[in-house]
């Protein structure tokens, strides 16, 4: 049993096995002293009477200690009751991992080993007239425990020396084991050790070295400890040595002293010496070699300490374990570390119960802080220590002052986490420092493009710098790219920012409280000092007024979001007297609702990257067309008063526009030599009627999106020949007469399209030719009533959408589309076939609700997860259902004819039956809960849910559940 195993349940901390006549009144009673003095519990049988045999007093005395001392002497075999002591702590060895020591007082253990010399002619006088059996496991023992690495009177000056060693050493065992009994109350550690363990591959003999790895306050040194005082007693040596940041500059003439300094920690700790001085880094390697250790180096944020002290595997003993933690993944990849096991945040109920027990001493919280304590771990950003340190915060307050210490958490940098984070930030150098102020004040939640498109003038290196960033745990990339930064590095960021000028905003670097803002716009107090300004319009009560010179003396003034999030929020912010703002080194701009008919005429933001200007009331953007090289972006979406487009002949770098439900848009001037041009969207835009032809001169147009453009009477023919266009949506243009009056026959396009959606349009059928167009992954067709016939489709169709049409039947052919993940034919109600006997192996979505002719509905797909049969007329489910392992949704409501359905899906997570045949079950809607043990509770059930089966749920708050009625329960 480990030593952490142990100590949670241990008797004594010591056991001793000692022939008490060559060592009781010397030697031991050194030792038993000096444990007294130490507070070690030692188990003594002063008690119990001694026969051939050990008792079970004696066998719990063994195995409820957490250390056994094996004391061999000269005539330590001479007695039967040591002898099978020996054999029961050899036991306890093997099977519970239990630490044993052994001390060989003037005796050789090689003597021990082969039972010769003075020590082998008592041990035969022992064994005379025993059984072979019982001589065989005293053999056994005793060849076991003469390997095992011990102390020896030989190699010491004096009794006393040796004790005091052996005391250290047994006070250092168990002061490790103290520290891994403290953690393993920790949420979640059990799954953090078990997942580093794996890495470790302990019963390898190689040497290997695994890095731990993650953000101040994850818990890395904490998990480290852990797991040092789970595995350490299971190597001859171990170490664990703290942090040595920022030692180096402070203490040390040069790097050379610095890294001996390290190499003479390392040593000490590990061989557990005093005072260990070098002369040169090769010691630790020709000191070390032939040992089996475990060394912990925790919270790494240099190479040199890495080089000093574990430089290479062969320095090492044949399986000894390395273990490092560190913020920086880029040390551990430096060093060739492959095995890095990355400390991710808990779940938002393992977050909680974190928590709970820092403020409340229990796992959940108390009766009335349920929804404050949820709000709290949110705040931490299930930070482990960010949620440790405001339960201990917020620990014995009543609910009152919870509600009144809330809004400072919300806004304010607890002093503690912010030290700790503090420390990484100030680690950083100067540029990394400045980067990651822009990302948490300005750009977090955005694209990393955003950044480095925004950035690209500046004398940041932006790529090299976010990936410094992400090694060093400061941001994290999500899904397409988009940046996250954690609550509590946010809160750091704006505290940096605040103190650049506490009493005065208008010369910080940015702009960030919205009432900050408010008064240095109202006032005209900017300087040149704000970079950037990050406004939430929501956290503003009443109308905002600012004159034409708000911004006049920000003249660095390089990022402006002006947001907007609140539905209900009537907020507006005026300029009443217009806008004077030259903005000429503007980058990126992004305005809500802004209130001008068009920008001023000396608006000349040439640097200009992003502008977003959504539910506007721009009329039009500019009147005379001026140069933006480097904009790549223009979205002027809900801008419902917008009536045209400017001419981008000079906006040569525009990669997406996207004028979505701009409903009184009527014109495009020119794309001009828009090359760049990769995304088109102009949903919703009722009143255009063209899109000029020079749309051709977008060669790298990818996605050009016209939904409901229900005034759209012509696609220009040039659109047909961009070759690299993927995606088109041209559903609901009812009007588009490209080919005559209403578009009947399928379009000529480019093979590359992957999108297609012509839905609520009046083409009638698919060409042969669409079989060739080798990149087609969705197609949809909603709508379309003159579509009768199942299509045939390019096999590489993954989504497929003929919802509404006038299809009759699947064919078996179907069987052809296997990569098709998701069909949907709702509202088909013609549909009267499925084919049989095929399997598609990658559906997982099938909608086939409101198809009121199918009655039969075969085993089509065994992959599916979502099956949607409601408002059919399907008499039966397939028995074999119930094997489908993937199914989680199923909807059978409205199948009045449904007659037969013979078991529920095991998996089944959501289960629709309103309102399904009257003869389902025989009269009755069934829910078998029989043998859930665990069931405490059920919800209420609606009325037509009338017989639930519940027997052998032998939870003790079954009898107490509230029912329905009392026919439900049976």
């Amino acid at each position: 049993m480990a030593l952490s195993t142990l100590s949670r349940h241990c008797k004594h901390h010591v056991f001793p096995s000692f022939h008490g006549p060559d060592v009781r009144r010397g030697f031991l009673s050194y030792l038993l002293k000096e444990f007294k003095e130490k507070a070690i519990d030692v188990f003594i049988d002063n008690d119990i009477e001694r026969s051939k045999l050990i008792g079970p007093e004696l066998t719990e005395a063994i195995r409820g200690s957490l250390i056994a001392i094996v004391l061999i002497s000269r005539n330590y075999a001479s007695s039967t009751w040591c002898l099978n002591e020996l054999v029961e702590i050899m036991k306890c060895r093997d099977e519970d991992n239990q630490t044993v020591m052994v001390i060989f007082y003037e005796v050789d253990p090689s003597d021990v080993k082969k039972q010769k010399g003075d020590f082998g002619a008592v041990f035969d006088r022992t064994c005379a007239e025993k059984s072979t059996e019982e001589v065989e496991r005293w053999r056994q023992a005793l060849q076991i425990v003469a390997q095992l690495a011990g102390y020896h009177t030989s190699n010491f000056d004096d009794d006393a020396v040796m004790t005091a060693k052996v005391v250290t050493d047994i006070s250092k065992k168990f002061n490790d084991s103290t520290t891994s009994n403290d953690s393993s109350n920790l949420v979640g550690i059990g799954t953090h050790i078990k997942e580093i363990e794996s890495l470790l591959s302990l019963e390898s003999d190689e040497v290997r070295m695994v890095g731990i790895w993650g953000p101040s306050g994850i818990g890395k040194t904490t998990i480290a400890r852990a797991l040092y005082g789970e595995l350490s007693s299971k190597f001859t040596h171990a170490a664990f040595i703290e942090s040595t940041q920022g030692k180096f500059e402070q203490n040390y003439r040069d790097e050379h002293a610095f890294m001996l300094h390290l190499q003479e920690q390392l040593l000490s700790k590990t061989l557990n010496q005093k005072d260990v001085k070098i002369g040169h880094l090769g010691v630790a390697k020709a000191r070390l070699k032939d040992k089996k250790v475990l060394v912990v180096l925790d919270d790494v944020d240099d190479l040199k300490q890495l080089e000093a002290m574990t430089d290479q595997t062969c320095w090492f003993g044949p399986q000894s374990r390395i273990i490092i933690t560190t913020k920086d993944k880029k040390l551990l990849v430096a060093h060739e570390i492959n095995h890095i096991y990355q400390v991710g945040f808990p779940s938002t109920s393992k977050a909680l119960e974190i928590l709970c027990l820092s403020a409340f001493r229990q796992n959940s919280p108390s009766s009335g802080f349920e929804d404050m304590a949820i709000e709290v771990t949110r705040l931490a950003g299930r930070l482990p220590l960010g949620l440790r340190v405001f339960g201990a915060y917020l620990r014995g307050m009543s609910r009152d002052q919870w509600i009144h210490a809330l809004p400072r958490l919300r806004t304010s940098l607890d002093g503690e986490i912010g030290k700790v984070l503090r420390v990484s930030y100030e680690a950083l150098c100067e540029e990394e420092q400045e980067l990651f102020l822009h990302i948490a004040c300005f750009f977090k939640g955005g694209c990393t493009s955003d950044v480095v498109e925004c950035l690209a003038e500046s004398r940041l290196n932006v790529n090299h710098g976010l990936q410094v960033l992400l090694d060093k745990c400061f941001i994290s990339i999500h899904g397409r790219r988009l940046l996250v930064v954690h609550n509590l590095l946010e809160q750091l960021a704006k505290e940096i920012v605040r103190k650049q000028s506490v009493s005065d905003p208008g010369k910080r670097q940015f702009l960030l409280d919205a009432q900050d803002i408010c008064d240095v716009l109202e006032e005209n107090a900017g300087s040149e000092t704000i970079i950037g300004i990050c406004f939430d319009l929501s956290e503003v009560r009443g109308d905002l007024i600012i004159g034409e010179r708000a911004f006049e003396g920000m003249s660095r003034l390089q990022f402006v979001r002006f947001q907007k999030w609140g539905l209900y929020n009537n907020t507006k912010l005026l300029l009443l007297q217009g806008l004077k703002f030259r903005a000429s080194k503007l980058r990126f701009l992004e305005w809500d609702q802004f209130p001008l008919t068009r920008f001023p005429r000396e608006f000349q933001p040439r640097r200009l990257v992003k502008l977003k200007m959504e539910d506007s009331k721009l009329e039009k953007l500019w009147e005379i067309p001026i140069p933006l090289p480097c904009l790549t972006l223009m979205v002027l979406s809900y801008s419902n008063n917008l009536k045209e487009l400017p001419d981008l002949s000079n906006v040569t770098s525009l990669k997406i526009l996207n004028a979505s439900f701009c409903s009184s848009l009527s014109e495009i001037s020119s794309f001009g030599k828009s090359t760049s041009l990769q995304e088109l969207h102009l949903p919703g835009c009722s009143k255009l009627i063209v899109i000029p032809s020079s749309i051709g001169n977008a060669i790298n147009l990818k996605t050009l999106n016209v939904e409901h453009c229900r005034g759209l009477v012509q696609l220009p023919s040039s659109i047909w020949s961009l070759k690299k266009l993927k995606k088109l949506a041209i559903a609901g243009c009812a009007k588009l007469n490209h080919l005559g009056s209403q578009l009947r026959s399928f379009p000529d396009i480019s093979g590359n399209i992957t999108e297609f959606d012509i839905s609520y349009t009046a083409i009638e059928e698919f060409p042969s030719s669409i079989m060739a167009f080798s990149c087609l992954r969705e197609l949809a067709t909603t709508s379309a009533k003159s579509f009768k016939v199942f299509p045939d489709v390019p096999d590489t169709i993954e989504v497929l959408n003929l919802r509404n049409t006038g299809i009759e039947e699947i064919p078996p052919s179907i069987q052809n589309l296997s990569r098709l993940t998701e069909l949907s034919m709702r509202r088909c109600e013609k549909l009267k076939v499925l084919p049989t006997n095929v399997n598609l192996q990658s559906l997982a979505s099938l909608d086939l609700s409101s198809c009121p002719q199918l009655r039969t509905f075969p085993e089509i797909s065994t992959s599916i997860s979502y099956l949607n049969l409601s408002d059919t007329a399907i008499e039966e489910v397939p028995s074999s259902i119930w094997s489908w392992l993937r199914l989680c949704y199923l909807d059978l409501q409205d199948c009045r004819s449904l007659r037969v359905f013979h078991s529920f899906p095991d998996n089944i997570e959501e289960l629709r039956l309103r309102n399904t045949g009257t003869d389902f079950l025989g009269g009755y809607l069934g829910i078998n809960l029989k043998g859930c043990k665990s069931l405490v509770s059920l919800p209420h059930f609606p009325y037509f849910v009338s017989l639930l089966g519940a027997s052998n749920c032998e939870s003790d708050t079954y009898e107490g559940m509230k029912w329905h009625s009392r026919e439900q329960r049976t």
